[in-house]
């Protein structure tokens, strides 16, 4: 039945083979920044989570130092959307790419400060906390290094007020999709281009 579909729906479906194949043969960029591998769909989305960390370097040397123990690696997927996941114990970030290129590097910044927060949440296999107690912990955090740049702490609402948290919960694909990019990451089956 897999072969009678357009080769974009295979895209789409988790269960059939020629997802996976369709996966492996897209090519991502990949960028080591000092203990950060930053994997994305294009050098401009590279370009932007490098002046996102280099924000955070010049803006809360306390906060840079926190983040190697956090966080690993940030993939960035070739979707559409806003969805976000961070997983552990992998300290991965995964986030379709309209998360980076939709919104201006002060917020992407905190973004990563909130995401990489998620990491101090996690003890021996599972959060410490239940799901719905996570976010607010990680917006606070988000929330003071925004204030550090000069803007309102509210700002950190601004998404959850304009239905953000509820486009994620209506994202059915996305999280399936991470999960399928995580388990061919590990298994080496992405295709990479290396940038210096």
């Amino acid at each position: 039945m897999a072969d009678l579909l357009p080769p974009r729906l295979c895209c789409i479906l988790r269960v059939t083979q020629p997802y996976f194949i369709c996966l492996m043969r897209k090519k991502f960029y990949r960028q080591k920044k000092d203990f950060l591998t930053i994997i994305a769909p294009n050098k401009e989305i590279i370009r932007l989570v490098v002046a996102a960390v280099e924000l955070i370097k010049r803006v809360d040397k306390m906060e840079y130092k926190k983040l190697p123990e956090r966080l690993k690696i940030i993939f960035v997927t070739n979707r559409f959307g806003f969805t976000n996941e961070f997983f552990m114990p992998e300290k991965i970030w995964f986030a379709n790419k309209s998360v980076i290129l939709k919104n201006d590097v002060n917020w992407l910044a905190s973004l990563i400060i909130h995401e990489a927060y998620h990491a101090t949440q996690f003890k021996k296999g599972k959060y410490i906390l239940p799901l719905s107690r996570l976010e607010s912990a990680a917006m606070k955090i988000q929330k003071n290094f925004l204030r550090k740049l000069g803007e309102s702490g509210n700002d950190a609402n601004i998404a959850w007020a304009g239905g953000y948290d509820k486009k994620m919960i209506e994202d059915k694909i996305s999280f399936g999709y991470f999960r399928n990019l995580l388990d061919l990451f590990k298994e080496d089956k992405l295709n990479f281009i290396l940038i210096k």
